[in-house]
């Protein structure tokens, strides 16, 4: 308690706060503008924290990252367009709400419900890692390859479209972290006689190109359409009859959030989805979801921004990222010496705390801007794409020149950007060759170490342990044959 006390009166401080509430704004901004995810925005800022200590820079995209999940539901409601994936479901019942006149107060249970979720993951966060984190103390190199395996099969699996193409992607990224040096047995591989090749390919040119332009050239195919109109948004807080009705669904909704995050691969757009389903399924009244119903709003908030919490479950427990934007957090913490796991739970205890802490505060900043500025950001959605779209590029050039300040990096991007657009337009997932390219030399060195450890006998890899992580691996393999099978079992044998 002495620890969170200590991490709250540091992340309070005028510094870091000023630093926390200027991203949970840039990420609210940034979720409401159609087409720039979460994920875009962490990737634009990611490079501007290797400048910051480790904890302005973790908080900076914390803060980018809970701030963009909210900011979807402000277009899903006011234009009818979720400005994240996780806000798709909002939309049903947002923009439903708002036709019939009352976007203010979608806002506020939008607000409201995703301050909840939010806090309540962040308290999960608290209570559930050092236990997991103790548990995975008895982690050896063996148990860490299959749990590295198994991100990348859980990626694959949930990220969307078909599993092969999940796996497709996956390994293009394992190829990509082969380029350059091992480092186990120091041969350089992959590299075509270019020096720089040699230290690896950045995950951030990479990350900035796949996500962010594609999104720029969807939004130049976009440009030229009727501009978009504005709404005139009028009473924020809903009435206490509102509140009293919507509170269940709200529990509900962050308790399934938050073990949804918390599965590698699952994200806040699969949390709004089940949340939503599953509010409706418990309703009293089913029938209104989908036609402005304020618990609807209330299933589909809580359950997405309480995915920001546990989402980083595994990742500050384990090391194992559960979605694109906490890879790209795993790639932080490593620019600044750090191995998310259960060694940083035990040997940073102090700068573990002050991230809960800074998870917390996010979500109360989260709440304050988001009943503040609610007609604010209503005007901001109106901003041009034709302005916005040049502006974003060109912060994508800077963000990759400034990782090593050599143009390579730039054609990198500009070449992940190529790939990442036609993946878009082939139904290809995008997160799954990001986790391939933070997660490949963790594969590759854990098998490495689990060799040596067991002289080379490959039965020697399971313990019991890692034999129930590989049967997880292997899950999405097998589950469809044995599907096939109970049908085929249970299809009526035809009698002549």
């Amino acid at each position: 308690m002495s620890l969170l006390m200590e991490g709250f009166s540091i992340v309070t401080e005028m510094n870091i706060l000023l630093l926390l509430a200027g991203a949970v704004l840039l990420g609210i901004v940034a979720g409401a503008m159609p087409g720039i995810s979460a994920t875009m925005g962490v990737a634009l800022l990611s490079p501007l924290t290797f400048t910051m200590d480790p904890l302005a820079g973790i908080l900076s995209l914390v803060g980018v990252y809970c701030g963009a999940v909210y900011g979807g539901s402000l277009s899903a409601i006011l234009l009818g367009i979720p400005g994240t994936p996780g806000a798709v479901a909002t939309t049903l019942d947002g923009y439903a709400m708002s036709r019939q006149g009352k976007p203010g107060v979608a806002l506020g249970i939008a607000t409201l419900s995703s301050f909840l979720g939010g806090v309540l993951s962040a308290a999960a966060l608290m209570l559930l890692s050092y236990p997991i984190a103790d548990f995975a103390l008895a982690f050896g190199p063996r148990e860490y390859l299959a749990l590295a395996v198994f991100a990348l099969t859980a990626m694959a699996a949930l990220s969307g479209g078909s599993f092969l193409k999940g796996l497709f992607a996956g390994f293009i990224g394992l190829f990509l972290a082969g380029i350059g040096i091992d480092e186990t047995y120091g041969v350089s591989r992959y590299h075509f006689g270019y020096v720089l090749l040699m230290g690896g390919v950045s995950f951030i040119p990479v990350t900035i190109g796949l996500f962010a332009v594609p999104e720029t050239l969807l939004s130049i195919e976009r440009i030229g359409r009727a501009p978009r109109r504005a709404l005139r948004v009028n009473r924020i807080i809903p009435g206490r009859s509102v509140l009293a009705s919507i509170l269940p669904a709200q529990l509900r909704s962050s308790v399934i959030g938050t073990i949804v995050g918390a599965v590698p691969g699952a994200g806040s757009d699969v949390a709004a989805i089940v949340g939503y389903s599953q509010g409706k399924h418990m309703s009293r009244r089913p029938e209104r979801f989908g036609t402005g119903s304020p618990e609807g709003i209330a299933c589909a908030e809580s359950a997405n921004n309480a995915a920001t919490g546990g989402s980083l479950i595994p990742l500050l427990t384990l090391g194992i990222p559960g979605g694109a934007v906490t890879a790209i957090m795993l790639g932080t913490f490593m620019t600044h010496g750090l191995q998310p796991g259960p060694l940083l739970l035990h040997n940073n205890a102090p700068l573990v705390y002050q991230i809960f802490a800074g998870v917390f505060v996010a979500n109360i900043l989260l709440l304050v801007f988001g009943l503040a500025g609610a007609k604010l950001f209503a005007r901001v959605l109106q901003i041009p794409e034709s302005i916005l779209t040049p502006g974003i590029l060109l912060l994508c050039v800077l963000g990759s020149y400034a990782m090593r300040n050599h143009p390579v990096d730039v054609l990198i991007m500009f070449a992940a950007g190529m790939v990442g657009y036609v993946m878009v337009k082939t139904g290809i997932p995008r997160a799954p060759l990001i986790i391939g390219l933070i997660l490949g030399p963790m594969v590759e060195g854990e098998l490495a170490r689990s060799l040596i450890v067991v002289g080379g006998e490959w039965q020697e890899l399971f313990t019991p342990i890692s034999t129930v992580i590989w049967l997880l691996v292997f899950a999405p393999f097998v589950a469809p044959l044995v599907m096939k099978g109970v049908r085929h079992l249970k299809r009526p044998y035809k009698t002549t």
